[in-house]
């Protein structure tokens, strides 16, 4: 099947710019039509882009532009062409001594996770993929609590300042554009009652994906930088310059906590005011986003005006 596959892409590369049928690559390397697409649907995966048009057949529009790994060496970026998730080894480097504030960074994701064990669909070369871990000192987990609040107040500040693109966060870790889902974040956390050890930031953002490049199921609620810009992000200096705001932040957050992101994450956010539904481990909450505390939790005012303040959950 990959035999398949490389002569597939050869022949996509020899006719850049130019459709070939389906039908002529099914006769010339002897497979069915199902196997062809079966092997497109596969170089997708990989980070091509490959448009396909009924009558026409397939035609080769962009490769996979991978990360610069040799600009990366030396700044405390693990990087990794295909990991299971970015947080599962961004904590085994953890375990293992990394210092705080470095980065693994992968091309892709197999198994990559959003909160409460779903997926998130991480394709080859077209996104940013990473975990930062943090070694606050002297932090207790109570004092962590905010910090998914913090990086989505940081990354929609960078966004907003440095590219001009309306980044909005929805509590506590989707990162939206005009109310598409561009990103996420998925924060762990190791160490005692009274104190953390390290945490790991996980975050997920869609960088260069065309609409296509999404799963059908997800067409309708997701976008990307470039869809939303028209333009194509050189992932490598955006992974630096994200590098760099979140050092930033995270250490003003060390040492002056939550009090710096309050206004920010309040502007940038489109939960407050609004009629939500939290999942949470008391069930499903329908009712009015009020206002976020200092620590970040959300209160809700419920259908009978009972006012519920809420540190963990989901809203659906």
């Amino acid at each position: 099947m990959a035999k398949n596959r490389d002569e597939i892409l050869g022949r996509l590369l020899e006719n850049r710019g130019r459709y070939i049928s389906g039908g002529s690559l099914s006769s010339d390397l002897k497979i069915s039509r199902t196997a062809v697409w079966k092997q497109v649907s596969e170089l997708r995966k990989k980070g091509y882009l490959i448009s396909a048009i009924p009558n026409q057949g397939y035609r080769l529009e962009r490769e996979p532009v991978l990360l610069d790994s040799e600009k990366l060496r030396g700044s405390s970026i693990f990087y990794y062409q295909s990991v299971d998730s970015t947080n599962l080894i961004a904590r085994r480097h953890a375990d293992e001594g990394a210092p705080g504030y470095s980065i693994v960074v992968a091309e892709e994701q197999e198994t990559g996770r959003g909160r409460l064990g779903r997926s998130w669909f991480s394709p080859r070369a077209s996104g940013l993929w990473f975990s930062m871990i943090l070694r606050p000192h002297m932090l207790t987990p109570a004092n962590a609590g905010p910090v998914t609040l913090v990086a989505a107040a940081i990354l929609a500040n960078h966004f907003a300042g440095q590219y001009g693109l309306p980044l909005k966060i929805k509590w506590p870790n989707d990162l939206l554009i005009r109310g598409k889902k561009v990103g996420g974040i998925l924060t762990e956390l190791r160490g005692e009652l009274d104190l953390v050890e390290y945490l790991v930031v996980g975050i997920g953002i869609n960088v260069n994906q065309e609409q296509e490049e999404f799963p059908k199921d997800l067409r309708k609620i997701s976008t990307s930088l470039s869809i939303e810009s028209g333009e194509i992000y050189n992932r490598t200096d955006l992974l630096l310059s994200l590098r760099d705001s979140l050092v930033r932040g995270f250490n003003r957050f060390f040492t002056d906590g939550f009090a710096p992101f309050y206004m920010p994450w309040k502007k940038y956010n489109v939960t407050l005011g609004q009629k939500v539904t939290l999942s949470w481990q008391g069930g499903l909450l329908q009712g009015k986003a009020l206002q976020l505390t200092l620590n970040g939790a959300l209160q809700i005012q419920d259908n009978r005006g009972e006012i519920h303040t809420i540190n963990y959950g989901e809203l659906i």
